[in-house]
């Protein structure tokens, strides 16, 4: 492992049959739709994933934290996360309560690594960044105010990090080695849909009789 390599990517490097399985349930978790439900979904599944076939223990963070999502034990060492999952290179919001602005947004500082999940399913590409506190307040410095995304007027809650800093940010991640990709095989839903329903039902019929 290089020495800049952060833990969790390098488990993921070496076990890259993790990636092709996540990318394929991202695709089966459309079934349920597109809202934000589903990425809360994929987020849980995520967090199983890195239990379940890494093994590393993971503790979810208290209810009103949301300075990060999860963290794991590695090591002997606890690391925290900010967990974020796109399908698309956009915006990342990094904060939500209280009115944005962009003195607001000078102040914010960043306090955990990022652990960012994004998709490109026509190609059948998934891919992991972190994006260390040191590399995040190093951009801010970089670009100052030109760092920051502000929602428009009727949308008040929070800010976030526009594309072109997220852009900056996934190079710095690449050239840390802090990134991991792989191709994997798309799963065409329509096919699947009818098992998909009749397993969860199954599974709920079965849960409720051992209650």
């Amino acid at each position: 492992m290089a020495p800049q390599t952060d833990p969790l990517i390098h488990l993921l490097q070496r076990k890259p049959e993790v990636l092709k399985l996540l990318g394929r349930v991202w695709d089966i978790l459309y079934i349920e739709g597109k809202g934000p439900e589903v990425g809360k979904r994929r987020e849980n599944f995520i967090r199983e994933i890195l239990r379940r076939e890494l093994g590393l223990q993971v503790n979810p963070a208290p209810p009103m934290e949301r300075g990060w999502d999860f963290s794991i034990v590695v090591e002997g060492e606890e690391r925290k996360y900010s967990l974020k999952t796109s399908e698309s290179i956009s915006i990342m919001k990094v904060a939500w309560n209280s009115f944005p602005s962009i003195e607001r947004a000078r102040r914010f500082r960043f306090k955990h690594s990022i652990l960012y999940v994004t998709i490109n399913r026509r190609e059948g590409v998934i891919s992991v960044y972190v994006f260390e506190v040191d590399d995040l307040e190093e951009l801010k410095k970089e670009m100052g105010d030109g760092m920051w995304w502000m929602p428009k007027r009727g949308n008040p809650r929070g800010f976030g990090i526009n594309i072109t800093a997220l852009k900056k940010l996934m190079e710095k991640a690449k050239r840390k080695g802090n990134f991991v990709s792989s191709k994997y095989d798309p799963i065409d839903i329509s096919k699947i849909e009818e098992e998909y329903r009749r397993a969860w039902y199954n599974m709920l019929k079965e849960l409720a009789k051992k209650g």
